[in-house]
């Protein structure tokens, strides 16, 4: 009996088999590719020739001694491979900044002054996380006996007060709504986010594939290594009933970038950036008349609904991803003092019945 000949496969391809059908990707450009004809047609080899050629050149060898070849050595290092997805993004950035302005310049001639300068030009968070990837640099250089001494030695980080990214209010999401209407991509990026309240690394990363069969969304935290279970087509727990139409509102506006391996994949069919991601909500926020506003800030305001919805903090643990229980309950424990003072949920017997109210302890900073 004559054999069957097995077809060409072509390197550097990303396959995926789903429902009978193989979706295909050229894997360092992330181009999709044609699905409904072989990997020998010519129309398919034209298109991943087409990807091939738009891959970006190999980054040349920094000459030994200098910052850059440091920046390149510490970048590939066992610890800094160790760190989350999230923290090594934004050590390549800084890195990438340093490698660009200072890389020519020799290992051996770098001093605490010069350092200084350039974290003088920052404001104080910026110039803190600099700080952080020029003594990752600097360590590197001393254990590779690149230098003898470490110019970060007397650097100290600025004290900085903040809490954080701010939440978004109900009126800044409506806000929003109305400049950016479902089909955008502006809305699509903001609905997925605050939908599920995944950090941007994680949010241009999930897909239809992570649905499971009982209709809910599942993927492992790139910072924290937890998995966060997000209701996508299961029935919505009690507190959450009311969001069923917030939940088709996102599914509808996501429907514009859907056809790949990821939700938010770009035009060219490709994952969206971490930093794009972040841009495109932050920068429509101000096109929407919102200010501080940002795609960390969406999560902050999905979780907080939970805890003033009443879900427990075990289910916001659940939903956002959380691998302490103590991460959770500082959003149940905002709520509840929210509660306190404004009798939300406390009948009218209770309101006027002091004595009959419950005590609930409360731990009030000191």
């Amino acid at each position: 009996m004559r054999q069957a000949v097995r077809g060409v496969m072509l390197p550097r391809v990303h396959r995926v088999r789903k429902g009978g059908k193989v979706y295909r990707w050229h894997r360092p450009t992330r181009i999709k590719l044609p699905d409904d004809i072989p990997e020998t047609h010519p129309d398919f080899t034209a298109a991943w020739a087409a990807a091939e050629a738009s891959a970006p050149s190999p980054v040349e060898t920094a000459p030994a001694g200098t910052i850059a070849a440091t920046v390149a050595a510490m970048l590939g290092s066992r610890k800094v491979k160790g760190y989350s997805a999230v923290y090594r993004h934004v050590v390549r950035r800084e890195a990438d900044e340093i490698r660009t302005e200072y890389g020519t310049g020799p290992m051996t001639g770098l001093r605490e002054n010069h350092i200084r300068a350039d974290l003088d030009k920052f404001a104080a968070s910026k110039a803190n996380a600099r700080l952080k990837v020029w003594r990752l640099i600097c360590d590197h250089a001393k254990t590779a006996r690149t230098i003898t001494s470490n110019p970060c030695a007397g650097l100290q980080k600025i004290p900085v007060q903040t809490d954080g990214f701010a939440p978004w209010s109900a009126g800044d999401i409506a806000k929003f709504r109305t400049h950016w209407p479902i089909g955008s991509t502006q809305r699509a990026c903001m609905e997925l986010v605050f939908w599920t309240a995944a950090r941007t690394v994680d949010a241009v990363a999930i897909g239809l594939q992570h649905i499971g069969s009982d209709g809910v969304l599942v993927f492992r935290q790139s910072k924290t290594g937890g998995r966060a279970y997000v209701p996508w087509s299961a029935p919505l727990p009690l507190w959450a009933q009311s969001w069923t139409a917030e939940r088709d509102q996102m599914l509808q506006a996501i429907a514009c970038l859907s056809g790949g391996l990821t939700f938010l994949q770009t035009a060219q069919g490709r994952p969206r950036s971490i930093k794009g991601l972040g841009n495109v909500v932050s920068t429509a926020a101000r096109a929407a008349g919102l200010v501080d506003r940002s795609a960390h800030g969406l999560r902050k305001s999905r979780l907080t609904m939970i805890a003033e919805a009443g879900g427990s903090a075990h289910a916001i643990m659940a939903w956002g991803g959380h691998k302490t229980l103590a991460e959770a309950q500082r959003y149940t424990e905002a709520a509840e003092m929210r509660r306190l003072v404004t009798g939300a949920g406390q009948g009218a017997e209770q309101e006027q019945n002091v004595v009959n109210r419950p005590a609930v302890a409360v731990n009030l900073p000191k």
